[in-house]
């Protein structure tokens, strides 16, 4: 029997659904209009984290075969925050796979310069090899003999689901080397999720990606740092009205001139549109206007099966936009999921907006990957002309969240939080991380108030 679900909304608090006034002495203006004032061609949305009841393990038994291996381990389990990585779709002739697939995963977490080297005298990581009876994961539903039964709702580079989550709760209760479940899917392509376990694949480009990100929501934890969320809360999360005292105020890059920085975030949307069905088109009104002028911009895309920038082309009010300078050389040919961030310096036009994303000649020609050449998401950001852009300056940013209403982060783009291809987290977070995890030791031991 499933455990019962319980999205993040229900389990996290959410945030304000309106944009509240900020202090008089804030360049930030809320807007008049909707923050995501946008006409679809497609219908937008992301995918939630699911959370299981912790009671679920009770009425299931752990997979038969189970065996631990150490990955980076630097002390006793019961001194340790154990994060364990249990295999699925592996079959025994996997095992050396998935044991190469999970060590590469612990050094991209804890080793040299890696996003939670500076915690790894905290954490221990365990492989917990399951053989299943099948290579992969299931397509709309799980395969048989998988131990937890990892699938895909589709063929889409999305969200990869837990079938067998009973299972899973008592696979982790049953190992003392177990405080944070990680269910490897062995699938090269993109997937994952969040939320009670933390889900990923053996992709080469996105699983470290999906890793680093999901841990920092349930180790430190915290919620989203990017646009079109509904979970914003943690140490890297604050209500406009709290600028002039903010959880992070010890880190301010500039404590005596606070402020909330200048940014708009005209058009945000998860289409999942098959490019080749047809192009994409969306409209909406730019942020500039006689009152305030936004001078520079970014544009983010997510992107499925296009493997060289030579076979999409995107514009904006019929400009092309040179989308190769984010296409890098390593990826040429590669047909995950990639994430595209590219600088606007000339800003866009106020006034209506038109942007079309389409498939080339070459790109129309060639062989789509698994779940086709899709346009997963795409943002437009627009800057103030005194906007704070400078890598590494802490202090009051906007982001919205899917109802237009605004909380604050740390950082511009500087933590893994919010920019999936940084490696590190901010300052904030990093510091969270670590009270979060010396916490949760002390818990174990017995001694409350260590760490803290």
């Amino acid at each position: 029997m499933l455990a019962v679900l319980i999205l993040a909304a229900v389990a996290l608090a959410l945030p304000s659904q309106h944009p509240l006034s900020p202090p008089p002495s804030s360049p930030y203006h809320p807007p008049s209009y909707p923050a995501f004032n946008i006409t679809l061609d497609a219908p937008a949305g992301p995918v939630p984290r699911v959370y299981f009841s912790h009671g679920s393990h009770k009425q299931h038994d752990p997979p038969e075969g189970m065996e631990v291996y150490p990955l980076a381990v630097s002390g006793e389990a019961g001194e340790r925050v154990n994060l364990a990585i249990f295999a699925d779709g592996y079959t025994l002739s996997n095992r050396t796979a998935f044991l190469a697939d999970a060590r590469a995963l612990a050094e991209e977490i804890v080793s040299g310069n890696s996003a939670m080297s500076h915690v790894a005298d905290l954490i221990n990581v365990w492989g917990v090899f399951v053989p299943s009876t099948h290579k992969g994961i299931g397509i709309d539903a799980p395969l048989s003999g998988a131990p937890f039964g990892l699938y895909r709702a589709g063929r889409e580079l999305r969200a990869v689901y837990v079938a067998h989550s009973g299972r899973a709760h008592a696979a982790c209760a049953t190992l003392v080397e177990c405080d944070q479940p990680i269910l490897l899917g062995n699938d090269g392509l993109y997937g994952g999720l969040g939320g009670t376990f933390t889900i990923i694949t053996a992709s080469r480009r996105n699983g470290p990606l999906v890793l680093r990100h999901e841990l920092g929501h349930s180790l430190i934890p915290v919620g989203e740092e990017y646009e079109g969320g509904f979970v914003y809360s943690g140490v890297n999360a604050d209500a406009v009205e709290n600028v002039h005292r903010l959880k992070w105020r010890q880190f301010l890059s500039d404590p005596d001139n606070v402020r909330i920085e200048d940014a708009k975030v005209p058009l945000q949307a998860y289409p999942w549109h098959d490019l080749d069905e047809s192009k994409y088109v969306v409209q909406f009104e730019g942020s500039n206007n006689a009152d305030r002028k936004y001078t520079t911009a970014s544009l983010r895309l997510s992107l499925s099966s296009i493997p060289y920038a030579s076979h999409i082309r995107l514009t904006l009010n019929r400009d092309e936009v040179d989308l190769s300078p984010q296409f890098a050389e390593d990826w040429d040919g590669v047909l995950d999921r990639r994430w595209v961030h590219l600088p606007l310096p000339l800003g866009i036009p106020g006034g209506k907006v038109r942007i079309e994303v389409s498939l080339t000649p070459k790109g129309q020609k060639a062989e789509a990957g698994q779940g086709g050449k899709m346009l997963s998401s795409i943002e437009i950001a627009e800057y103030g002309d005194d906007f704070q852009a400078s890598e590494g300056f802490v202090g009051a940013f906007p982001t919205y969240d899917d109802s237009g209403g605004v909380t604050l982060r740390p950082t511009n783009e500087d933590c893994l939080m919010r920019n999936v291809n940084q490696p590190h987290f901010c300052v904030v977070c990093a510091h969270g991380l670590r009270a979060s995890l010396e916490k949760k030791i002390a818990k174990k031991r017995g001694i409350w108030g260590i760490g803290q």
